[in-house]
């Protein structure tokens, strides 16, 4: 080999075992293809030997010889380390005395033969991978014109070959590429396929699926489809046989959620389902191919996230609900103005640090010692002290006791000890033994107390507080020496600090259904719910005294307040005309009240902090929804009792 054919190795060698080797032919053996090409090429020049020889690296690779005892042989010292970079057709009778082989005579050490024939398999693009060769150890008449065509056809044919199988191989590692992909995504997506022949009527599932819907065969017979649906939730089977069946029809393909009851130990399972039917030539069913995805934990982020934003727009309405009643009540209880902005915004700044308490931990509760120094900490040159053994609140009563202790700090303030400079307000809790608080405000050093002529708003509230938020009493004194409030709670006022246990805090949730809100028509002035005796069922104080006060403004007469689900089971069987019904008090659902209700035909109006969701279906009562006006609740009474005026 001259150092021109050596430079031009180092050249193209890369390239050239580049195709080579991606032609996946090395290391084969037993083609009949390429047998018949071998033995025809020996024939062609009687010789006892013929090979179509792969040229790799350092090997020689006969893909498919006669004549030779093995199929691999060193490639250095070969004739082929020569011929390959030639890319010709060469047949030399004696190459021992043909001087073509002269300048690389001495390095052909592995030669045994004298006559020799060889046609370069040119793949696609022009790179040699290997030679069609033949050889004889005895020298041959030189050739004939014919049998040097014949040797190139030959060539020709086995590299047409070559390349026909490797473009098979290339396309069966595209499918088993592509299957491998979809493998992974099946598997990623947690998606179970199957497959209905509807020729044969059998139904095959994947060991994914087998997996996921808890059927324990892989072949099944389809029973022309109704297989498949008989793993269904019986109460989802009719609409997704329905759903499958239009989808297919129309579109030839379909998607479809449901429950379905696992056969291997019967849990009930969200799926998804989707399909496609192949179609034969003449247009019948096929092939149904499909996949199945477990969908549970899906459904129940989805059905949570419903809950969540249910209960935010409860929450909001109900805290607007509260800043409405506080205004009303605010502006009620005040001489001016100025005194009504002055009472409203240190009510509305109590609210917001019990909920500033409350968002700090995620509604579950607050802590009383906080919501004592929220309240007290600002007021008066060290005034006021505060002690009591840790307790954490559930966050109703957190909000309710901040209110209170608003009231009173602010009534301490204004006319009480808080209003002399030698003045003393104590507070101070202690657990009772039955379980809940006791909870004393006691001033004392300030300017001598009066009886009011009035029950003031923060009297009302403290008691109603304690009776209807805290689940115990409350009480205010005016003893000459000073104001004693003292307020007791029941237990279910006292909430797990979170982290102590696996246990929930006890909260102030509400679950409420729906219905579309009747059509208003407004209340003529001076008519309606004139002397009609009225029950109110609502767990807000706040809510509870507003609705109170704007009945009986109204010319109502309000019979009781009732705040948790006993009571209005107890008090609707009274002599009453009408019901104000809060949806839901303290987490219990007043459908039991409502059905009572409607069984005595007395009528009552829905109230909820919900959206669309806000009364339970069923019933034609009408709807108000908080935030409401006390006018918006007079117009339903007045709809509700058959009073309403055009």
């Amino acid at each position: 080999m001259t150092e021109t054919a050596a430079a031009e190795l180092d050249l193209d060698e890369e390239t050239r075992l580049s195709v080579l080797r991606a032609m996946g032919a090395l290391d084969r053996t037993g083609d009949a293809r390429f047998d018949r090409i071998a033995r025809l090429t020996a024939a062609l020049f009687g010789a006892p030997r013929a090979s179509i020889m792969l040229v790799d690296e350092d090997r020689l690779w006969h893909l498919s010889s006669t004549g030779l005892p093995r199929q691999e042989y060193p490639r250095a010292g070969s004739l082929a380390d020569v011929m390959i970079l030639r890319g010709e057709t060469l047949i030399s009778g004696d190459i021992r005395t043909d001087p073509r082989f002269d300048a690389v005579r001495a390095q052909l050490t592995q030669v045994d033969v004298a006559f020799y024939a060889c046609a370069p398999l040119m793949a696609a693009g022009g790179a040699p991978i290997g030679l069609l060769v033949a050889g004889d150890p005895e020298p041959h008449p030189p050739a004939t014109p014919e049998q040097m065509i014949a040797l190139q056809d030959l060539a020709a044919m086995a590299v047409n070959e070559l390349e026909r199988d490797a473009r098979l191989l290339s396309s069966e590692r595209g499918r088993r590429l592509e299957r491998q992909r979809v493998d992974l995504a099946l598997e990623a997506a947690g998606l179970g396929e199957f497959e209905w022949d509807v020729a044969r009527d059998r139904l095959f599932v994947s060991q994914r699926l087998k997996d996921i819907s808890g059927i324990g065969q892989s072949s099944i017979a389809a029973e022309g489809g109704a297989v498949s649906f008989r793993f269904v939730h019986p109460d989802d089977r009719d609409i997704v046989q329905d759903g499958v069946r239009q989808q297919l029809e129309e579109t030839g393909r379909y998607r479809v959620e449901y429950r379905s009851i696992r056969p291997d130990d019967g849990r009930v399972r969200w799926m998804m389902g989707a399909g496609l039917m192949t179609r034969q030539e003449d247009g019948s069913p096929g092939v149904l191919i499909g996949v199945v995805q477990d969908i549970s934990e899906r459904k129940r982020d989805e059905e949570q996230r419903e809950t969540l934003l249910a209960e935010l727009d409860h929450r909001v309405k109900n805290v607007l609900a509260t800043v409405q009643s506080l205004a009303a009540q605010s502006a009620r209880n005040s001489d001016s103005p100025a005194e009504f902005v002055e009472r409203f915004e240190g009510r509305l700044s109590a609210l917001a640090r019990a909920h500033e308490q409350l968002t700090a931990t995620r509604w579950s509760g607050a802590d009383l010692g906080a919501l004592a120094s929220a309240e007290l900490s600002g007021l008066g040159e060290g005034q006021a002290s505060w002690s009591g053994p840790d307790i954490f609140l559930s966050a109703k009563a957190a909000n309710a006791l901040s209110l209170a202790l608003h009231e009173l700090a602010t009534n301490a303030a204004k006319y009480g000890a808080l209003s002399a400079p030698g003045g003393r307000v104590r507070l101070s809790w202690r657990l009772r033994p039955e379980g809940g608080l006791v909870i004393d405000w006691l001033e004392s050093g300030g300017p001598p107390v009066e009886k009011p002529t009035r029950k003031g708003f923060g009297s009302v509230l403290i008691d109603r507080v304690a009776g209807r938020e805290l689940g115990g009493s409350g009480r205010v004194t005016f003893a000459p020496g000073g104001v004693h409030a003292q307020i007791t709670t029941s237990a279910a006022a006292i909430a797990l600090r979170p982290g102590a246990d696996d246990r929930t805090s006890a909260t102030d949730h509400h679950d409420e259904a729906a219905t579309p809100e009747s059509p208003r028509r407004r209340l003529a002035p001076g008519s309606g719910i004139d002397g009609l005796r009225v029950l109110v069922v609502e767990d807000s104080t706040l809510l509870a005294l507003e609705l109170e006060s704007g009945l009986m403004e109204a010319g109502a007469v309000v019979t009781a307040v009732a705040g948790d689900l006993g009571e209005a089971l107890r008090l609707c069987e009274e002599d009453i005309d009408a019901v104000v019904l809060d949806v839901n008090l303290n987490g219990a659902m007043t459908m039991p009240v409502a059905e009572r209700l409607t069984r005595r035909g007395v009528p009552f109006v829905f109230a909820t902090g919900y959206g669309e969701r806000g009364a339970p279906a069923g019933f034609s009562a009408p709807v108000v929804r908080k935030p409401y006006t006390i006018q918006q609740v007079l117009q339903a009474l007045a709809e509700a009792v058959g009073r309403s005026e055009g």
